[in-house]
């Protein structure tokens, strides 16, 4: 008990007493604020302003059958705009692609023609000129040459110190030195002897050759161009003998040896 409440009741000291009663405060619970999306209701905004516009303003008719819209907003016609631009755009990629569609086929038309006209027509003007452009050398009509050994200025060359003798058609060399053929030609045949010598025979058209036999080396091979300023050959000691063949190998025998040239007796 309370020392002062007792004391006081010893001392007869009158004491008021009271009680207080009281209902506590209801605690508030805090409200968190929503958001504001800022974008949705801009969005929002703008769609109800364009439906609005679209409402007011828009104004249908037909054209060509198709549905044209006028005096509607930026933003639908540039939307419209866009969607026209792509339609014109596949319009034009589709022409594009049958034009070459079409020249593909006409070339393949041209093409089959060819190749029909060849194979019906052989002396068609198109297959002469395919035949001119691309057919081989075989087909082509070699050039003969028929001159005869009187249409020839055979010439002898005689190196410095050697000798040259004529008898019954053959011409004998003396001495060392090259050998020459005695005009242009081309080598028809060439052999060795058991002897170790060569034998050359030159053509120089169909109906005339030279012969040469006796060398000790030979510069010039089987088909080989042959000039007449050009040797052919090697002999070191002589013995190198020379003679012509006219038309069917026959020997010639009938010229002489002037300066070095054979003039042909006609």
């Amino acid at each position: 008990m309370n020392e002062k409440l007792q004391y006081a009741t010893m001392l007869e000291i009158p004491v008021n007493t009271c009680s207080v009663t009281f209902t506590p405060a209801k605690k508030r619970k805090n409200k968190k604020k929503k958001k504001v999306n800022h974008e949705m209701v801009k969005q929002e905004l703008l769609n109800k302003v364009n439906t609005e516009l679209d409402e007011q303003n828009a104004i249908s008719y037909e054209n060509n059958n198709d549905t044209v819209y006028d005096n509607l907003p930026d933003t639908y016609n540039e939307a419209n705009l866009e969607e026209q631009e792509f339609e014109n755009s596949k319009v034009k990629k589709g022409g594009k692609f049958s034009i070459i569609g079409v020249q593909i086929a006409v070339v393949g038309a041209l093409i089959a023609a060819i190749f029909l006209t060849n194979a019906f027509y052989p002396d068609s003007g198109i297959n002469a000129f395919m035949n001119q452009v691309f057919g081989s050398n075989n087909e082509q009509v070699a050039t003969v040459d028929d001159r005869v050994y009187s249409d020839f200025a055979p010439v002898i060359a005689i190196a410095d110190g050697n000798t040259v003798a004529l008898n019954d058609g053959v011409i004998n060399f003396s001495g060392e030195g090259s050998i020459y053929a005695p005009c242009n030609g081309k080598i028809s045949a060439i052999t060795l002897g058991e002897d170790g010598k060569y034998t050359i025979e030159v053509t120089h058209s169909e109906n005339f050759k030279t012969l040469l036999s006796g060398i000790d080396y030979a510069y010039v091979g089987l088909d080989d161009e042959v000039y007449f300023n050009i040797p052919v050959g090697y002999v070191e000691a002589g013995g190198v003998q020379m003679c012509f063949k006219g038309e069917d190998g026959v020997s010639i025998t009938d010229y002489e040896i002037v300066d070095n040239a054979i003039i042909w007796a006609v």
